[in-house]
């Protein structure tokens, strides 16, 4: 491995454990003013992101986790009013899940508390940096997905 991908990977593991630390969800949260598990705050802001109700499945393949995972935390939602089933227009025999004016707020609010890390983090960055960090951290959120989609199918198939 050269040099340049031994620091890209030793920093992003850097970044992943702060970030992945239960602590960090508990602060997280408590900023946002809420209370709820790591995959609740995930599925919700996955909602908001899409800004329309979503399947399951759909949820479960954006975040790159099993349906049954979704299924049970969506239950939980459900049961404490931050979403809803709603009829799925395309085929009235299915349902999609969508946000509730409380799960929006709630959405919102860990959106916020996460910008706001990141914007004291980044205070003293040029502008420049700022947008290239952007950049290159989509480019690789993208790349990544696809990278590890195309392995998810490629093991699938091989079964």
């Amino acid at each position: 491995m050269d040099e340049s991908l031994h620091r890209t990977v030793e920093s992003y593991r850097r970044l992943a454990t702060s970030l992945n630390r239960a602590k960090t969800h508990e602060r997280l949260t408590q900023a946002a003013g809420i209370r709820l598990d790591r995959p609740d705050v995930q599925i919700l802001v996955d909602l908001l992101d899409a800004d329309e109700p979503r399947r399951i499945g759909k949820i479960a393949e954006s975040l790159q986790v099993e349906s049954p995972h979704v299924t049970r935390h969506v239950a939980a939602l459900e049961r404490r009013g931050l979403v809803e089933r709603v009829r799925d227009p395309d085929d009235g025999r299915a349902w999609r899940i969508a946000l509730t004016d409380e799960g929006s707020t709630a959405a919102l609010a860990c959106r916020r508390a996460a910008a706001q890390w990141f914007e004291a983090v980044l205070a003293d960055w040029p502008e420049p940096e700022r947008a290239e960090l952007a950049r290159l951290l989509e480019k690789l959120a993208d790349d990544m997905s696809g990278y590890l989609k195309t392995q998810a199918e490629s093991t699938s198939s091989a079964r």
